[in-house]
């Protein structure tokens, strides 16, 4: 009988360690999850209240384009200037900017004489070209190596401002504009608010 009692406890025990190590995979696995969901829900975040009615305070990440922050950094550039007031931009751009990747180019060349029985000979020329782009790894993933960027070109921009109705704010809003986006004064026009 006491044999008989020692492996029962020895069964359990193993039982009761593989049962203890797969409920803390699980543990584990659900932090992981969880972890990740919290990082995903961080960047993006909002105003309100949750269930237990304990007040939250978010704001909200939202993503820029280019074009967006230009136009925003040139806002608030142009409300600094004296007596401009209030202003609103609009920049309108060519389609699409430009990404010029790294490209590995192999070229080899081949040059083969062949002679007959007969006395004749021809020569083969063969030429091989192969272009594959360069690629990087960053953060986990694959992406191409940039050389350089091309942002699309301003097309046009429209200001309207508060003090435009003065010529000097105007004139200096006007110059401020073509001098920061390097776009000729037809492509400019300043309005005054209503």
């Amino acid at each position: 009988m006491k044999n008989w009692n020692e492996e029962i406890k020895k069964i359990l025990s193993k039982k009761y360690v593989a049962n203890l190590l797969v409920l803390m995979a699980v543990a584990i696995m659900a932090l992981i999850v969880s972890g990740e969901f919290f990082v995903k829900n961080s960047s993006t975040k909002h105003n309100g209240k949750d269930s237990s009615g304990d007040t939250f305070v978010h704001q909200a990440v939202e993503m820029k384009t280019e074009e967006e922050l230009v136009e925003s950094r040139l806002k608030r550039i142009l409300e600094e200037i004296r007596g401009a007031g209030e202003v609103q931009v609009m920049i309108t751009f060519e389609v699409g900017g430009e990404i010029i990747p790294a490209i590995n180019t192999v070229e080899s060349k081949d040059t083969t004489e062949e002679k007959d029985s007969n006395g004749g000979s021809r020569v083969v020329n063969s030429e091989s070209l192969t272009t594959n782009t360069v690629i990087t790894s960053e953060h986990g993933g694959n992406r191409p190596l940039v050389l350089k960027e091309i942002k699309p070109q301003v097309k046009g921009v429209i200001v309207v401002a508060e003090g435009a109705e003065d010529i000097m704010v105007k004139s200096n809003l006007y110059e401020a504009v073509k001098t920061v986006l390097q776009v000729p004064g037809h492509r400019v026009q300043v309005y005054s608010r209503n």
